[in-house]
């Protein structure tokens, strides 16, 4: 057979040789015999077989040419022939065209639609399409010809028409010309917007045009491609035309669905949600009754009968307490209900269910034809939802959340009317599993990244409002989106589209904030997944991993979510008949979990999860210890419990169903045969399976870390096995795992001091997990020089071994751990270098590290070889691991370590001071760390190494690289530059006041303390101002009298507040600005006094009532109280020297000032209330 083919593919091969070669050398004359051959020769070409390759692109490229300057134009019966030629070469031999072919073909074609009659104008427009494929940036030269303003294409393509399929032709031209060009060059803006607004209005004139319906369909279905091709590539929407294009879009999603043909408005527009009207739950029952029920054929009494039965069979609305139901009930209440309606409304019936040809729209003599245009229609569809899907991702989230009510539902409707047409009617009703796939893929895409605008959904039960609150319409959408995918999901049997439906889900479970809703959503969806679980499609389990991956991401953590992961055994019984490895070792986990026996698990050992009522969220009332925002209160905002880890500990004693899947899905299982006996080999899942399951381990251990301590064993040897496995991309997914793991120990060590309970895990099981993984496959995985993403996580999971562990470990696992950290820190590759350096960060502030000269002598020489790097990542994590080092320099000095100060080299500081000087010139990034490392270092820095000349350059160098970056640059970097000056002015080894960068600083301090827009900017710079100790360190009488000024004029602007986000910084920068004011008070002189009292005078009463003001209304939180003390004691000292009256006086008034600052009696303070607050913050 295959000799057969070949053979034939030479014969026709040799045949279009033999042609080709005659009409190379043929000569067009004006004769008959001239025009016979040629005829002859062009009906020899087009009756080859061109589904094989039998033409080569020089070859055709030749032949094209010398056809377009053979045939002319006034022959128009030739010129047909050479289009049917174009038109085979390009769409069947998938020829190239050069350069000069494709402007010869352009230019011919042109002048041939301008000169020939109609009848031969669709054969050319045919051809023209072919040729202008993927070719628009190369036509670009008659982009004006084709498109301007009597442009050939937009004559021909402009209703009304008086041929058809010039006009059909036409439209496929202006498709085949916004397809994207293998060079990634697109047309100008301009054409690619006249090709949009003709998409647009042909969408909205085609319909009501008098068209065949089958030319009708394909015109459509060019102007949906074309539209879909545009914003593909241009990645932009404009504006103007979202409502016009949405409307068409919308209108042709439902085109031939139920036997309509929608009207297409003149344009969508956003909801005004204000003037619509949520459905009142409680009468939830007599709307989804009745959601079936049409007028044709329905007399009264059939719709009372109907009535009775939807009682009878148990039919419920969307009520409140849906979330009771047990699975079972929810279960036959979904079918019951599709049941119902399917038997009321067949329309509602899912029209793929539909077997017997007989139920078709179409009679039998018409069902070919029927055939054929239900195909058509389907492909308008298909194009319609494919070019919703590019709008929605190249619009604005906002700008298309307005849109959500033409596509979503917000509540069940009562009839199936084209207003209430929405992308579930596609989801639910369509024939065609690609239209269904195409209206969930739009849907996921609606929903990807509008958590905060999500974030206000409620789910209120008040219902006796004037009016209805938008947060309300957004939780009744919440609840309508999980209503219909879980019904969705009941009858799709489509692999593919059933995958995209179980993503839609998880997209959607990471958007809503559930917290904020009543509890029970996320409980169904669970219910329903369950069945999918064990799918023998593998991309149907990864979008089941994938939703259970989402819940364990949501933040908070809710309680709902520990009911639903927490047991041992899963929702039902899902079958597991072959024990893996990690069974065998651990007969916990094979005896009687739920997930290996091949019978389901009864109810009573589920019956948490099955419906019943649960202490918690599940209950009317919570457990001890469960944190529930709001609860007590009738208003809603805050429906379902945070979960409290003393609470969920005292119950996770199991190992969770979750993990059993996750690690069964991980580890290789035994083949068995027929007779249950094990076959020596075993197998793994699919990766993708594989590597979910990583991922939902790592969602469940950062979310939910008391559910995964039970289960600390089984983990690690599982990051063991698959550390050993040669698949880079375990080895990644198992070093997040790592990562998250390693992370949240960290934080349960710390958190054990604070909180004790014997359900956590004890430091030395802590211990003996690091020991493990050191004895293990960590150190081979940092010394083997692949696989760079893995050894770059394992670095950074390293880094979170924490102080206490570290140095309870052995002295040659330390050792071990210092050497490969500073070995990976030169690495060839920088995400490792990156890794290394910043584990290195972390290092040195462990107290047994940075008092060892040696480890920060070459911990010091890695971080500051990490400060030149090229890669920009490097020196970000080489800049914050330097500004570590110096905060550990300073503990250091604050401690008395002199030891340490002693044998510190001198040189390593002055490379510190000159590498962190030198990296303030780089990225914001870098910036910020570096001025953080500049004060810590000079706060460190002894005074044997002050007065030497090198020292004296570098200190001169860094304090103008902070001057700078308080003054200007992003506010991060300033705030950090302040508050280095604090470090600085509190080394009192430093000539403070002697050197002329003492009045650099503090005028950079005033003057970002008076005009900065950023408030913590202006704290931190008042906070530098105070750290000044002593009289000496300010310098001259003349800069202590302006930074006092300064502070003044600080105080009245911290009252102008132009940016509202400032707000809740104004008390605490008006309470750090009176600290340093009353501080100077404590600092003052006698010379201070005679330069201030004008200043005094003129704003004595304005500081006087400042300073009252702020103190009575909050003493107790103050900052202030430390410095009034000191401060009265140096002014009543000064009043007893020798000083004129105009100094007493200002000396008096300051002393006033301060006398009404002392703390009363604890029994004078008065008891206050506390104030309502406009404001709630939010902590990460």
């Amino acid at each position: 057979m295959a000799t057969d083919a070949a053979d034939f593919a030479i014969s026709e091969r040799e045949k279009f040789q033999h042609c080709y070669n005659r009409l190379r050398t043929f000569y067009f004359r004006e004769d008959e015999a001239s025009k016979t051959n040629l005829n002859i020769l062009l009906d020899e070409l087009i009756a080859l077989d061109y589904s094989w390759i039998i033409v080569k692109t020089e070859e055709a490229n030749h032949l094209l040419t010398k056809l377009c300057g053979t045939v002319p134009l006034h022959q128009e019966r030739l010129v047909v022939k050479v289009c049917q030629i174009i038109h085979n070469f390009r769409t069947k031999q998938k020829i190239d065209l050069e350069e000069r072919s494709l402007d010869l073909l352009t230019d011919y074609i042109v002048k041939a639609l301008h000169r020939c009659p109609a009848w031969v104008q669709a054969e050319m427009l045919k051809a023209f399409a072919s040729v202008l494929y993927e070719n628009c940036d190369r036509v670009s030269r008659s982009l004006e010809t084709l498109l301007g303003q009597h442009g050939i294409l937009v004559q021909l393509a402009t209703l009304p028409t008086q041929d058809e399929d010039v006009f059909r032709e036409a439209v496929q031209c202006l498709e085949c010309l916004t397809t994207k060009p293998a060079s990634g060059d697109y047309m100008e803006e301009k054409y690619a917007l006249i090709c949009f607004r003709m998409f647009t209005n042909l969408l909205h004139q085609t319909q009501s045009a008098k068209l065949d319906p089958f030319a009708k369909c394909k015109i459509l279905t060019n102007c949906l491609r074309g539209l879909q091709n545009i914003l593909q590539v241009t990645k932009a929407m404009p504006v103007d035309q979202l409502g016009p294009v949405l409307a068409a879009v919308r209108a042709y999603m439902f085109y031939g669905l139920c036997n309509q043909m929608p009207s297409v408005p003149e344009s969508l527009y956003p909801a005004a949600y204000g003037q619509l009207d949520v459905l009142n739950p409680q009468k939830g029952d007599e709307n989804t009754e009745a959601i079936g029920e049409t007028k044709e054929s329905k007399t009264q009494g059939q719709k009372k009968g109907k009535k009775k039965r939807n009682k009878k069979a148990g039919v419920k609305g969307d009520s409140e307490n849906d979330h009771l139901m047990s699975f079972d009930e929810e279960a036959t209440h979904l079918v019951t209900s599709l049941s119902l309606k399917t038997n009321e409304d067949p329309l509602f019936q899912p029209a793929w269910t539909k077997v017997s040809s007989s139920e078709s729209d179409w009679s039998d003599t018409e069902g070919g034809q029927g055939s054929k245009f239900r195909t058509y229609c389907t492909r308008v569809r298909q194009s319609s939802l494919g070019c919703l899907h590019c709008i929605i991702k190249t619009t604005d989230k906002k700008l298309m959340f307005g849109y959500w009510s033409s596509f979503i539902p917000d509540s069940p409707h009562t009839n199936s009317s084209s207003e209430q047409q929405s992308l579930f009617t596609i989801i639910m009703k369509d024939a065609a599993p690609k239209c269904r796939l195409g209206a969930l893929t739009a849907l996921t895409s609606l929903l990807d990244g509008t958590k905060l605008l999500l974030a206000l959904a409620d789910d209120s039960e008040d219902v006796s409002m004037a009016f209805t609150p938008f947060s309300v319409i957004l939780g009744s959408t919440i609840k309508e989106l999980h209503r219909c995918l879980l019904l969705a999901m009941l009858a799709e049997n489509f692999p593919i589209t059933l995958t995209q439906l179980i993503k839609c889900l998880g997209t959607l479970i990471a958007n809503v904030p559930y917290h904020r809703l009543r509890p029970g959503l996320l409980t169904r969806i669970v219910k329903q997944i369950r069945h999918f679980i064990n799918h023998r499609d593998p991309n149907v389990r990864v979008a089941c991993l994938t939703c259970l991956g989402a819940m364990a991401s949501i933040q908070p953590p809710l309680m709902e979510i520990c009911h639903i992961v927490q047991p041992s055994h899963p929702p039902v019984g899902t079958h597991y008949l072959h024990p893996t490895e990690l069974e065998r070792s651990h007969p916990r986990i094979a005896s009687d979990s739920g997930i290996n026996s091949s019978q389901s698990v009864s109810s009573s050992d589920s019956s948490h999860i099955e419906g019943e009522k649960v202490p918690g969220p599940m209950s009317s009332g919570c457990s001890p210890g469960v944190t529930t925002p709001g609860q007590g209160s009738s208003s809603s905002g805050i429906q379902t419990p945070y979960f409290s880890d003393q609470t969920l500990q005292a119950h996770a004693r199991e190992i969770s169903w979750v993990v059993k899947l996750c690690l069964r899905n991980i580890l290789p299982q035994k083949n068995v045969d027929r007779s249950g006996k094990e076959i020596d080999n075993s197998y793994f899942e699919p990766l993708p399976v594989r590597l979910e399951s990583l991922q939902v381990l790592a969602h469940l251990t950062k979310g939910y870390f008391p559910i995964i301590r039970s289960s600390v064993t089984l983990l690690r040897e599982v990051i063991h096995k698959c550390y050993q496995e040669r698949d880079p991309v375990v080895q990644l997914h198992v070093a997040k795992v790592l990562q998250e793991f390693t992370q949240v120990l960290l934080q349960d060590v710390q958190s054990s001091d604070k909180v004790t309970s014997p359900d956590r895990l004890t430091r030395q099981e802590v211990l003996d997990f690091w020991l493990s993984l050191l004895n293990g496959p960590v150190p081979a995985v940092l010394q083997v020089p692949f696989n760079n993403p893995v050894r770059a996580t394992t670095c950074d999971c390293i880094a979170n071994i924490g102080a206490d562990t570290f140095i309870a470990l052995p002295l040659d696992k330390r050792m071990l751990i210092i050497t490969l950290i500073l070995g990976l820190t030169s690495d060839e590759d920088k995400a490792v270098r990156s890794a290394a350096i910043r584990t290195l960060g972390v290092f040195v502030l462990y107290r047994n590290l940075r008092e060892d000269v040696s480890f920060m002598s070459d911990a010091t020489n890695a971080i500051l070889g990490g400060i030149d790097d090229k890669s920009i990542a490097v020196r970000v994590k080489a800049a914050w691991s330097l500004a570590n080092l110096c905060d550990a320099l300073s503990l250091n000095r604050d401690e008395g370590d002199g030891e340490f100060m002693e044998e510190f080299p001198d040189s390593l500081l002055y490379k510190i001071v000159t590498m962190a000087t030198k990296s303030c010139q780089d990225n914001d990034k870098v910036k910020s760390n570096s001025v953080r490392a500049i004060g810590n270092a000079l706060k460190y820095l002894p005074a044997r190494s002050i007065n030497q000349e090198n020292f004296v350059n570098a200190i001169a160098e860094g304090i103008k690289a902070l001057v700078k970056n308080i003054g200007s640059g992003a506010m991060k970097v300033r705030w950090n530059a302040c508050y280095a000056t604090s470090n600085i002015f509190k080394n009192r080894d430093l000539p403070h006041g002697r050197v002329s960068w003492t009045s650099d600083i503090l005028n950079a301090l005033c003057g970002a303390v008076k005009e900065c827009k950023n408030f913590k900017v202006r704290i931190n710079a008042a906070l530098g101002l105070t750290s000044l100790e002593e009289r000496s360190q300010f310098g001259s009488v003349q800069i202590f009298s302006g930074v006092w000024s300064d502070l003044i004029s600080a105080l009245k602007a911290a009252r102008e507040i132009t940016d509202f986000a400032e707000y809740r910084y104004r008390d605490n920068l008006i309470d750090q600005v009176c600290a340093a004011l009353v501080h100077m008070m404590s600092l003052l002189t006698p010379d201070d006094l005679v330069c201030l009292q004008a200043s005094v005078e003129r704003e004595g009463d304005f500081l006087m009532e400042s300073l009252d003001k702020y103190w009575t209304t909050m003493p107790m939180l103050s900052q202030i109280g430390m410095y009034v003390s000191p401060a009265i004691s140096r002014l009543t000292r000064l009043t007893n020297g020798q000083l004129s009256d105009q100094t007493q006086t200002c000396i008096q008034v300051l002393l006033a000032i301060c006398q009404r600052l002392v703390m009363p009696d604890e029994g004078e303070v008065p008891e206050r209330t506390v104030e309502k607050s406009a404001f709630i913050q939010t902590y990460d």
